[in-house]
């Protein structure tokens, strides 16, 4: 499992840094993540699912169809920001995923770049 997290966080190095501002925090919802993106969340979070659409899903009902936060959002910040899924990570420095609040990145990678890293991780 060492081998596949140090893969991981080789293809984490692939996507452009850009700071956070914690201005999207209303963005932080359901999100994709790959199997070993979830084992990591779920890590840092004393085995809870951050992603689990299921228990979004009953909260969804019990909230008037109202999108729930994601479960690792904390006074508007990501609590586990270094555990992040890729798909996190991609916001605000893929084309297509532009912060809605300005904050750009030294570069941007294209969108080809962004699903090749997703499928590589997926992989994994």
């Amino acid at each position: 499992m060492k081998s596949k997290y140090r893969k991981l966080e080789a293809l984490y190095r692939e996507i452009p840094q850009i700071e956070c501002k914690g201005l999207c925090h209303e963005s932080c919802t359901i999100i994709p993540a790959a199997q070993i993106e979830i084992k990591r969340a779920k890590e840092r979070m004393g085995g809870k699912n951050p992603f689990n659409p299921a228990s979004a899903l009953k909260e969804m009902k019990q909230e008037a169809m109202k999108i729930p936060s994601c479960a690792a959002l904390k006074d508007k910040r990501c609590s586990i920001y270094h555990a992040r899924p890729a798909i996190c990570r991609l916001y605000g420095v893929s084309q297509g995923l532009e912060c809605a609040f300005g904050c750009k990145p030294k570069e941007m990678i294209s969108k080809q770049e962004a699903y090749s890293i997703m499928r590589e991780i997926e992989a994994l």
